[in-house]
């Protein structure tokens, strides 16, 4: 027994790593490429690609050619802007729905999720003829400005999560002299780690890597280009396309991506002992009548 479980588990292994290699291998290609001293390496094959001399120059004239600086700030400057606003305006909205009683809760909660049922090209003409009468054109403000009222898939996924929370921890919040936002930042936050941490990759991911909105609304301002508006720019403003430079962008353009996933990623594991944890020892502290009646 001991020997097939060992013969499984070897199995899956092999299975498992077989399989990120493969999926790894346009990314391992890109890197290879990005070092080799060969503009046209792309197309010679492997042979050629491992024949040619490789360096690290292609790099540094990758951020001199593209002006990858600049384009840097600009799309970091969008992306703290729609993950702060975005995330803090959606956790506001979720705790709303998720806390406070009225009427009319689950009618606007159901009309905010039908918006989540309408594709994004049927809003950008009108969102485009909007932000132009407003003479926002060649600006970040209709990059940011939509952000304000959140995002209706972040505000589902934090209303189910909340809702998920014992009331009973808010309770006794208020009772030690907590109000509603007081609950929310003692209380709630440190319980939604998780969540909120799945959101921040999202939230990155979606505004770094956005293409359309950028190229629509700042076609006119070479100044407030983004990465991948700047990317697309340099490769369509060139006859002879150096592929070792464009391949040294690219991959200068995902690390970002990595850096922050795999942070992410270590905050929602964090995260989830954190809650296994309070979990526990709230149900403990019920269950004896030890511990606290407040908020931790």
């Amino acid at each position: 027994m001991k020997r097939k479980r060992k013969l499984a588990t070897a199995s899956k292994f092999i299975l498992a790593l077989v399989l990120a290699v493969f999926m790894s291998l346009p990314f391992i290609w890109m890197l290879v490429i990005s070092f080799s001293e060969d503009p046209m390496a792309l197309f010679r094959g492997v042979n050629g690609i491992l024949s040619a001399k490789f360096t690290f120059a292609n790099y540094a004239r990758a951020i001199d050619s593209i002006q990858m600086v600049g384009l840097f700030k600009n799309t970091m400057i969008l992306v703290v802007f729609n993950m702060g606003i975005g995330i803090t305006a959606s956790v506001l909205v979720a705790y709303g729905f998720a806390r406070f009683r009225s009427k009319y809760r689950n009618t606007l909660f159901y009309i905010m999720l039908s918006t989540m049922m309408l594709p994004w090209v049927v809003t950008m003409v009108p969102a485009y003829i909007i932000f132009s009468n407003l003479g926002w054109l060649n600006s970040f403000l209709p990059l940011i400005v939509p952000s304000i009222g959140g995002n209706a898939f972040y505000i589902f996924m934090l209303r189910q999560y909340i809702m998920g929370i014992p009331r009973d921890l808010d309770e006794a919040a208020i009772i030690d002299g907590c109000n509603s936002l007081q609950v929310l930042y003692r209380i709630l936050l440190p319980q939604c780690k998780p969540i909120i941490a799945t959101l921040v990759v999202f939230s990155f991911s979606g505004t770094w890597s956005d293409f359309v909105g950028p190229n629509m609304y700042l076609e006119g301002s070479e100044g407030l280009r983004t990465l991948s508006v700047g990317l697309q720019y340099f490769r369509s403003t060139n006859s002879v396309m150096p592929w070792n430079e464009v391949m040294a962008a690219c991959a200068m353009f995902a690390l970002p991506m990595l850096i922050v996933m795999f942070l992410a990623q270590n905050s929602f594991i964090k995260g989830i002992v954190t809650t296994g944890i309070k979990s526990c020892y709230y149900a403990t502290a019920a269950t004896t009548g030890t511990g606290t009646t407040g908020a931790p």
